[in-house]
């Protein structure tokens, strides 16, 4: 019998395309790095090597897999805390700081196993790159702050926030039809966003996008 929450089993039709489909690829593992290598030229073993170094970096009590409703709470309150850490440095527009801070939540959030929710991670990652694009932006880095923007709307498109901040660092740019089209395509997730339409309105008319 499934366990509750178990995938289905494979049928025989999936099963026989996937017998079909078979091609045995060498591989091994580097008794240096412990990463799994292949004489295969062109093998990406990337996703392959990241959840070993995920499943390594279990502690030794726990089941593999792991269930993937059950999310420890540890990495959770690192990102926060390094967050926080960052919008306290934010209030003070330390603005190094505040960078170094969200980078840091940044790269715990991204280093989730890959077994854990997915949902999880985009949302975490979504608010640290958001809060990060506003301290490039106070900075005057604005090139900066679009890259964490338009990453944001790539993770949460449904977020107006990303489309709030894409939309200010092209502004500050000066690309202000892409600004506007950002600003407009977050007004279609959330048409009562005062900040969005606050910004499309203090955009300058009758200069052409450059």
């Amino acid at each position: 019998m499934a366990q509750p929450g178990a995938p289905p089993a494979p049928t025989e039709e999936q099963l026989a395309i996937a017998d079909a489909n078979f091609q045995a690829v060498p591989l091994a593992i580097d008794s240096e790095s412990g990463t799994l290598q292949s004489p295969v030229p062109g093998l990406d073993l990337t996703i392959l090597n990241a959840l070993i170094r995920s499943v390594r970096g279990l502690p030794p009590n726990v089941p593999f897999p792991p269930p993937p409703n059950v999310v420890p709470p540890q990495r959770s309150m690192a990102i926060n805390q390094a967050k926080e850490q960052g919008n306290a440095a934010f209030r003070k527009q330390d603005w190094a700081e505040a960078i170094r801070m969200y980078t840091l939540a940044v790269d715990v959030a991204a280093s989730r196993p890959l077994w854990e929710a997915n949902q999880v991670a985009r949302d975490e990652l979504s608010l640290c790159l958001a809060n990060r694009s506003a301290a490039f932006f106070g900075c005057g880095d604005y090139i900066g702050a679009l890259c964490d923007a338009d990453a944001v709307v790539k993770l949460k498109k449904p977020w107006s926030k990303g489309h709030y901040r894409k939309g200010k660092a092209l502004t500050a740019l000066k690309r202000y039809q892409e600004a506007r089209d950002a600003y407009e395509l977050g007004l279609q997730f959330d048409p009562d966003n005062a900040d969005l339409k606050q910004a499309v309105n203090d955009l300058p008319t009758g200069i052409a996008a450059e």
